[in-house]
């Protein structure tokens, strides 16, 4: 997928660089990136919503929310495969996501991917935009 980048000079974790022209469309990206790099999200359903708030401050809103939906996925087999919306409220981040249950006969598995980290974690206001960078524990 050609919406997100693989930060290369990592040498024990993995790591992705998206740019969006807006902050929700960056937190779409971000966590649909995340998914993308455990398997192909093209190839999942959409026929599970899910809704989910988290509290806090950028950049660490962003890896918290990752995080939490990463426990999803480590529960219950759930990829993200859909952002539907983001809203940003005072304290945090509310979002609508899509998604369907991870199955190994039919989803390629690449990365086992733990959590989201805070090192080098970067959301960064540009001139044409946001950046994002997430170094995430395999």
């Amino acid at each position: 997928m050609s919406f997100y980048e693989i930060i290369e000079d990592i040498t024990a974790d993995a790591g992705i660089r998206v740019r969006a022209k807006s902050l929700e469309e960056l937190f779409c990206k971000a966590i649909l990136a995340t998914f993308n790099e455990i398997t192909d999200i093209e190839k999942v359903s959409k026929d599970k919503k899910v809704e989910l708030e988290v509290q806090g401050e950028l950049p660490y809103l962003l890896a918290d929310a990752i995080n939490q939906l990463l426990v999803l996925h480590e529960k219950e087999k759930l990829i993200i495969s859909h952002c539907e919306r983001v809203e940003f409220k005072e304290d945090g981040v509310k979002l609508m996501l899509k998604g369907g249950t991870f199955d190994p006969e039919r989803h390629p598995s690449k990365l086992v991917i733990k959590a989201a980290t805070y090192h080098r974690l970067k959301v960064e206001k540009l001139e044409d935009g946001y950046l994002a960078e997430v170094i995430f524990d395999i």
